[in-house]
């Protein structure tokens, strides 16, 4: 078994070895790209649309996993592929997804969570006792960036941004954002189109789509954009980490493939004990039906018994006496 997987891997390794950059969307790819602040900051600051004075100077990367314990003392953890924190006390989660996942709203919404309650706990803990007794629910800003592969089915284009509004202002044009502190961006790198003009957020998605099949770093790129592409060249990289990407790249496919087996299964096994069920309740359902059909049609030949009976002269008495034989 470790044989096939060695032989899987170097066949991997030889395909990375025919492309001109690597992949981004795979996890260290997409971890070597961010572990740069100044790339994470160019990116933040380009696909939250800050500028002047909001923009982000300066971040921290935080670890990846967060950890909770509740009451009973289990715990409930999340590990963020990218985790960090501005300057200014911002806390950012940026999660690359190749492919879609079953309550992938919910996870969604998990992670923000574990990443507000990471961020409170943080920010309490550099607080004074003052603060934290005249401002005990006050909570930092909190971004959850999600880059999809993958068509995601609640997008209507390659970039939503979700956040809290009042249900009084859907279909207005300028909503209410009820709490600005909690926000979520979606990149649907499937419904990415080129855009006219090149904005840094559209030269960073499509970093994303196309480096995979580029053949030739995009003339009239940024700066950063295109210390990035140099960064990722294939021939530029190390054998180690080359086996690191083909090797994450067969547990990704083999986890993915797992999942869909289970997921099919899952539907399989639950579509023939729902057939199951369903063909043994009609045949109670039929028999049931069938038992009253006959029922009627007996007491129709018993009432005609009865009448021919009295026709004939039998008594009322010696008539029920012997409609009550079984």
């Amino acid at each position: 078994m470790e044989k096939t997987r060695q032989q899987k891997i170097r066949e991997k390794e030889a395909e990375i070895r025919k492309q001109k950059f690597f992949d981004p969307t795979y996890d260290p790819v997409f971890k070597k790209i961010f572990k740069n602040k100044k790339n994470l900051i160019h990116f933040l600051n380009a696909v939250l649309h800050l500028e002047g004075d909001s923009r982000i100077k300066s971040v921290d990367h935080l670890k990846p996993t967060v950890k909770l314990r509740n009451q009973a003392g289990n715990e409930k953890s999340g590990s963020f592929d990218i985790h960090a924190r501005t300057m200014c006390g911002k806390f950012i989660d940026v999660e690359m997804q190749r492919a879609i996942q079953e309550d992938f709203l919910d996870r969604i919404e998990l992670y923000s969570m574990l990443l507000s309650a990471n961020a409170k706990i943080a920010m309490d803990a550099e607080a004074t006792a003052k603060q934290r007794e005249e401002h005990p629910y006050l909570m930092p800003t909190v971004y959850s960036i999600w880059i999809c592969n993958f068509r995601v089915p609640f997008c209507r284009h390659f970039r939503e941004e979700l956040a809290l509004f009042r249900t009084a202002d859907v279909g207005k044009p300028h909503p209410l954002t009820v709490y600005p502190k909690k926000k979520y961006i979606i990149i649907d790198l499937t419904r990415y189109v080129p855009q006219e003009g090149e904005s840094l957020e559209n030269q960073w998605i499509e970093l994303f789509r196309n480096m995979p099949t580029a053949n030739a770093m995009p003339h009239g790129v940024d700066k950063v954009v295109r210390a990035v592409y140099r960064q990722l060249l294939v021939s530029k990289a190390k054998a180690r980490f080359i086996t690191e990407v083909a090797t994450g790249m067969i547990d990704r496919d083999e986890y993915n493939a797992c999942m869909s087996y289970a997921r099919n299964k899952g539907r399989a096994e639950g579509l023939e004990k729902g057939l199951a069920e369903g063909r043994a309740k009609g045949r109670a359902e039929g028999e049931k039906r069938g038992e009253a059909r006959a029922n009627r049609k007996f007491a129709t030949e018993k009432k005609k018994i009865a009448q021919f009976l009295r026709s004939k002269g039998v008594s009322v008495k010696l008539l029920n006496a012997a409609m009550a034989i079984k």
